[in-house]
């Protein structure tokens, strides 16, 4: 696609903020603000572009719709495949165990999400940027760091300070039925990852008894008791 293109398409995300015409732009060298981050991770979790705001509606007690703020939304002018990969990979950090957010791919944390760690020069901003699927899913941005930017510490970094908050943020949104049900991920990709996983067993020489690919598990439903615990089953 090439970095010039790159740069140019920043705005189909929904990222304002000039990007620098660097070859570590790729890897975050060129600054966004947090808004903007949040707002290019739910594009592409979702596939639609929307402008942010903060109050979507107010409604009175009689009914009466005294406030309407919802903006229409846009679909993504991004190819369906490369869409998918992109979400495919951004899931793949959570489910692969060598993945920065794996420590959210376990029986404490329910909810399937798809998402990224970050971690600034000298351990100055620690992030982590997550979403659930699609168009009915959300997204959360978190960002820990000091406001004159100095470090915050050796080894402080996104996955150690700034993905526990959004854990405990996802699971209180869900629990407290805040919005929707949790999205599940479209079953091929996951099996996609089921598939990669499988082939890396392979080739460390693990065994794979147990894993039946041919009839891959059902994704987990999430379902939230009266006392706020969280439970997962298959359908």
């Amino acid at each position: 696609m090439g970095l010039a293109a790159s740069c140019t398409r920043r705005g189909a995300l929904g990222v304002q903020t000039r990007l620098q015409p660097y070859a570590t732009t790729a890897l975050g060298a060129s600054e966004v603000n947090l808004l903007e981050l949040a707002n290019a991770y739910r594009t592409m979790a979702s596939g639609i572009l929307t402008e942010p705001y903060l109050i979507r509606k107010i409604v009175r007690d009689s009914g009466e719709v005294a406030a309407d703020n919802e903006i229409e939304r846009s679909t993504v002018d991004v190819n369906d495949s490369a869409l998918a990969l992109i979400q495919e990979g951004l899931r793949g950090v959570v489910r692969i165990p060598t993945g920065t957010a794996h420590a959210l791919d376990s029986g404490g944390f329910p909810i399937a999400v798809m998402g990224k760690t970050g971690t600034t020069n000298e351990f100055r901003d620690a992030l982590f940027v997550g979403s659930t699927y699609g168009p009915e899913g959300i997204t959360v941005a978190i960002r820990i760091g000091f406001d004159d930017n100095r470090s915050l510490g050796p080894k402080e970094t996104g996955g150690r300070l700034a993905l526990p908050v959004f854990k405990e943020l996802m699971l209180r949104v869900y629990r407290e039925k805040l919005v929707g049900p949790v999205p599940e991920f479209p079953p091929q990709m996951e099996q996609n990852i089921n598939d990669y996983l499988a082939g890396d067993s392979i080739a460390k020489g693990e065994s794979l008894t147990g894993l039946n690919l041919s009839n891959p598990p059902p994704p987990l439903s999430v379902r939230f008791t009266d006392r706020g615990e969280a439970s997962q089953r298959r359908p």
